[in-house]
């Protein structure tokens, strides 16, 4: 218990408290899955290879905090580094806070560290862009109207107005036909009575 308690401690308190961050970037405004340019200053070459390290720090409570850690890279021997696909390799974590170091081979702190940093998903800024733009009276330009005809499950609205035309029209020849048949059928019928009874009648 004495231990869990004393590594959430020591993880509140490096998370609250954070020398200046001697690398050259700034660490704002970074998308999930986008690449940073990672500069510093120029070191003694009695210091190299360098390791750069990423850590997470992730409020879980009031009192508790998870870390975790993993070197971005090893055997470095230049003043900068593109790192790739952030946060890879660590996992991606909207409310966890980010930072970066860089390590000596004769260190036994970071000679360069990041301040701790967030992560937005991909698309947040540019809402963001877009609402303040909105505030100070720009708006996006409007995308283009379009001339096609509305359609609804693949029947445009002239289709639709042909239908319903052709029903009415349908309707009343049936009709026509059903009246005409009937006729034609009540005289012959009276033409076969008025044979038959002319053949009795002979």
């Amino acid at each position: 218990m004495g231990s869990r308690a004393s590594s959430i401690l020591l993880a509140l308190s490096r998370l609250a408290v954070r020398v200046a961050a001697d690398f050259q970037n700034n660490f704002e405004n970074i998308t999930r899955g986008s690449d940073v340019l990672l500069q510093w200053d120029q070191i003694n070459a009695t210091d190299y290879p360098l390791v750069i390290q990423s850590r997470l720090f992730n409020q879980t409570s009031q009192y508790g905090a998870n870390s975790l850690e993993v070197n971005i890279t090893s055997e470095l021997d230049t003043s900068s580094y593109l790192w790739t696909g952030v946060p890879y390799p660590l996992p991606y974590l909207e409310t966890a806070k980010y930072e970066v170091e860089i390590w000596g081979s004769r260190s036994s702190a970071p000679m360069f560290a990041s301040t701790y940093f967030t992560i937005a998903e991909l698309g947040t800024n540019n809402n963001e862009n877009n609402l303040a733009q909105s505030s100070n009276g720009t708006t996006p330009p409007p995308s283009k109207p379009t001339n096609q005809p509305s359609s609804t499950h693949g029947v445009n609205s002239n289709a639709a107005i042909a239908a319903g035309l052709v029903v009415p029209v349908v309707v009343i020849l049936a009709v026509f036909g059903f009246v005409w048949t009937q006729r034609r059928q009540k005289r012959l019928i009276e033409e076969r009575r008025k044979q038959r009874e002319q053949l009795c009648i002979d």
